[in-house]
């Protein structure tokens, strides 16, 4: 008779699991419709009729999205990018005090790029894109979103230094 592996603890909050999800949702609606924006371009170029310049805003303001969006969901599952080296020379609670070094300096970038997000669609309430005529603001909702979510992370990151950190595999199924 085996044992039953037990199940491995969740580190977040509930609510940030689900934001994940959420972030991961628009994070993969974005790659489809650069893909479909990307396909629509090269048939274009084919069939005339199908022109449209709204396509290629659509596609470089969707990777844009994709970029910020995923901010949070990297800092909050190890995702980002780090020197490791680190990761082999500091041990115990000298490491300990590495994660929430670095937590507490990733918090407060974020923080500061939330900041200017929020100052960016203060600055410029009336501009529009050029040919999808989004509103300015649209697009910087999602920097703050995407940073908000990083300083919130990375604070529950700060709280969390102690633990061993899982690591980060971007095909993971949750």
């Amino acid at each position: 008779m085996t044992t039953p592996t037990p199940t491995p603890e969740r580190r977040e909050p509930a609510f940030l699991r689900v934001w994940g999800s959420v972030e991961l949702t628009i994070a993969s609606l974005t790659v489809v419709v650069i893909f479909v924006s990307v396909l629509w371009q090269v048939a274009s170029r084919y069939v005339p009729a199908l022109n449209w310049q709204g396509v290629s805003e659509l596609a470089n303001y969707s990777l844009i999205v994709l970029t910020f969006v995923t901010v949070g969901y990297l800092v909050g599952n190890n995702g980002h990018i780090t020197i490791q080296i680190i990761d082999y020379l500091a041990r115990g609670r000298a490491m300990t005090v590495v994660k929430a070094v670095s937590a507490v300096c990733t918090a407060a970038i974020c923080a500061l790029m939330v900041w200017e997000a929020y100052a960016l669609i203060r600055a410029y309430p009336g501009r529009r894109t050029a040919a999808l005529e989004i509103p300015i603001g649209v697009l910087y909702a999602f920097p703050l979103a995407g940073f908000a979510s990083g300083t919130v992370r990375a604070i529950v990151r700060i709280f969390l230094a102690g633990r061993p950190d899982e690591f980060f595999d971007a095909a993971e199924a949750r």
